[in-house]
């Protein structure tokens, strides 16, 4: 009776630590009850799970990758350190020798994406292990995810050191061997998925609290990296960059346990990266540009993190009116009528973008941007099969969506 009584007060322990666990993306209040319905196979979990487990499965043989596996030929760069190339520079025919000419929208197949490929899915891989370790309780998954994290954070033979100083870089410039043009802090967007990953994998009971310990330490690193301070300032010129700083930063302090730097990410926000007001002569689709999607995608997903840590972001509004709703608005007038999009803005948003209007229905209680996320084709990735349990715990709490 003892021992049994014993074996129920840890059960109990757990299940509290599991409910109050500092979590990025998802709070503790949200984990607890999905993993449950998991468990109990409720209809609404049953398509992201079988979405979630097949990638899991795939994962389990594949990598581990590490930023030391491929390097750049001829750059002298320690090889921990990532290095990727500006996407939208080529060498002059005219002058081969000399500097690179930019095509604005036109990508050089041939620049060195190496180090971002493996960086993109080493994080993909720990995010789908680390979630489908805690969600259906596999403890093969959480192995794995363990090695992989492992060998892209912690073994000095193989880690990638915490910064991505040299990211970004236009080769053939002195400037850009020394460092890229701020393209480090967006490439870095990866890595929110990966501390969501292992913030489910440490609930999972099978991490060793040492390697636990360690990826933390890397992520201390990384955000002294970020802050305005370090070589990453020189990248606030650019607005997309500003806010997916502000959306690192969260989560690196969120993980690292720092909570006088998530709260400074959170300030910036309300700072100077709400959206602006549209431009004169009608509103203008913020999908029209990559880079205007990719900034309020940052948005919605700086004001999620805040919303899970108890901070609402999410009706903060300008002096002229203007609340990331007005932007959303737009957005969702463009999505009523996708003959206006090119097949490549179609794709990206597809790919990257739409769960910003499930974050934002569920922030905002917005039914309307909820089955607009629905309606909208998306990829079966495990990212938005989360997602999808978010949006699914979200309408069983008796919220509705209009279909």
């Amino acid at each position: 009776m003892i021992v049994r009584s014993a074996a129920i007060f840890f059960v109990a322990a757990s299940l509290a630590r599991a409910a109050d666990a500092p979590a990025t993306l998802v709070s503790g209040d949200e984990a607890g009850p999905i993993h449950s319905a998991v468990i109990r196979k409720e209809a609404w979990t049953q398509d992201p799970v079988r979405r979630l487990r097949a990638e899991a499965e795939l994962y389990l043989k594949e990598g581990p990758w590490s930023v030391t596996s491929d390097r750049p030929k001829g750059i002298d760069l320690d090889p921990h350190e990532y290095y990727s190339e500006a996407p939208y520079y080529w060498p002059d025919p005219a002058n081969p020798g000399g500097p690179l000419l930019r095509r604005t929208g036109q990508v050089n197949p041939s620049r060195f994406t190496a180090n971002r490929t493996a960086l993109d899915a080493a994080c993909d891989a720990v995010f789908t292990l680390g979630t489908a370790a805690y969600l259906l309780d596999d403890a093969r998954y959480a192995r794995r995810a363990a090695r992989i994290v492992q060998a892209w954070f912690i073994s000095p033979r193989t880690r990638m050191e915490p910064s991505m100083e040299h990211a970004g870089v236009i080769p053939g410039t002195k400037s850009g061997e020394v460092s890229g043009l701020g393209g480090g802090i967006s490439e870095g967007r990866p890595l929110i998925r990966a501390i969501q990953g292992m913030e489910f994998l440490s609930e999972s009971g099978e991490w060793d609290a040492r390697d636990a310990a360690a990826a933390r330490k890397w992520f201390e690193e990384y955000l002294r990296w970020l802050t305005p301070k370090g070589p990453a300032a020189g990248s606030r010129r650019r607005p997309d960059n500003s806010t997916w700083r502000a959306a690192l930063t969260a989560a690196a302090a969120s993980f690292a346990e720092d909570a006088a730097a998530r709260q400074t990410a959170f300030d910036a926000y309300r700072a100077r990266i709400l959206p602006r007001p549209p431009r004169a002569g009608g509103p203008t689709p913020p999908v029209q540009e990559p880079a205007l999607a990719a900034g309020l995608e940052a948005r919605a997903t700086l004001c999620r993190m805040a919303q899970v840590h108890g901070v609402d972001l999410w009706s903060l509004r300008t002096r002229s009116g203007v609340t990331i709703a007005t932007p959303i608005d737009n957005l969702e007038a463009s999505l009523a009528d996708p003959k206006q999009w090119s097949k490549e803005q179609t794709a990206a948003f597809q790919g990257h973008g739409v769960y910003l209007l499930a974050f934002a229905g569920m922030g905002l209680n917005k039914p309307e941007y909820v089955a607009l996320y629905r309606k909208w084709e998306h990829p079966e990735s495990s990212w938005l099969a989360l997602v999808d349990l978010l949006v699914g715990r979200w309408e069983a709490a008796g919220h509705q969506t209009r279909h």
